[in-house]
């Protein structure tokens, strides 16, 4: 399925600080969402002076009560902490990169829940709105956790958690060296893996996925790779009727997450 053109891969969101990895997350709601999740790590939250309201008092209360250190900063400095003046005022600084899982934490939340499985793999996705949409889009429907590749993939940046208006801090997501060893994990763990293109006969909406399931979104350009591919149980489709016949990445994969979420519901899973 072809998503659209690929924006170019953003820098990363750690600096060098006397040898110390810093993570930056930048955005009322991103930081918001990360104090609430309790994620550890969060040394400083740098606050614009030129803000002053209800939502910003509520962010700076609950990093006094973790007791995290609250600067009062001009706006050039957060421009510069997060590389962009969309910060809204508030800059969180973690000490550390962003605290990825393996994939067996993601198949033992999986069976601790008591439900059926409900992973989300992407394959190569490069633009990071589309990457935060999709893990906004999963946290909300329930999703166990998130499976992306090191290579040719963009990774949680500070743009990613704004995107995902900090649905990041309160996901499950593992960055594995092999993507194909990692479906071969879900498999042996009693996982089917359905693919979504658009080449593909089946739709999503005749096709059962109410069992234990991983749905597969492949990249903006190219869709899933071919071996990716080969490695799916199902391969379904979402239908258009429209003469633009193409989604975003984000598009496509909120609709499958959100049926299959539909059919788990209707099926009790």
């Amino acid at each position: 399925m072809s998503f659209g053109k690929a924006l170019a891969l953003p820098c990363r969101c750690y600096h060098k600080t006397k040898g110390v990895n810093l993570r930056i997350i930048y955005g009322i709601n991103p930081v918001a969402e990360a104090l609430a999740a309790g994620r550890v790590g969060i040394s400083e939250l740098l606050v614009s002076s030129r803000r002053k309201d209800k939502a910003l008092e509520v962010v700076v209360r609950s990093a006094k009560v973790k007791k995290i250190k609250v600067t009062i900063a001009e706006p050039q400095r957060l421009n510069k902490a997060a590389g962009t003046d969309f910060h809204q005022g508030v800059v969180a600084v973690f000490k550390g990169e962003y605290p990825y899982c393996d994939i067996e934490d993601i198949i033992d939340d999986w069976r601790t829940s008591g439900s059926s499985a409900f992973i989300l793999i992407l394959d190569c996705i490069q633009d990071p709105q589309n990457f935060g949409a999709l893990v906004r889009a999963a946290h909300c429907a329930g999703v166990n956790g998130i499976v992306i590749p090191k290579d040719r993939a963009v990774e949680v940046t500070p743009t990613v958690v704004k995107a995902s208006a900090g649905a990041t801090e309160h996901s499950l997501i593992t960055r594995v060296t092999n993507l194909r060893d990692a479906i071969k994990k879900l498999k042996d763990a009693g996982v089917w893996i359905a693919g979504i293109e658009a080449s593909f006969g089946d739709t999503i909406y005749n096709t059962e996925l109410d069992g234990d399931i991983a749905i597969v979104i492949g990249s903006e350009g190219s869709g899933m790779r071919r071996l990716i591919r080969a490695e799916c149980d199902y391969h379904v489709s979402i239908p258009m009727k429209g003469r633009v016949n193409s989604l975003s990445a984000a598009q496509a994969g909120a609709i499958a997450i959100f049926e299959v979420a539909r059919q788990k519901e209707t099926k009790g899973g």
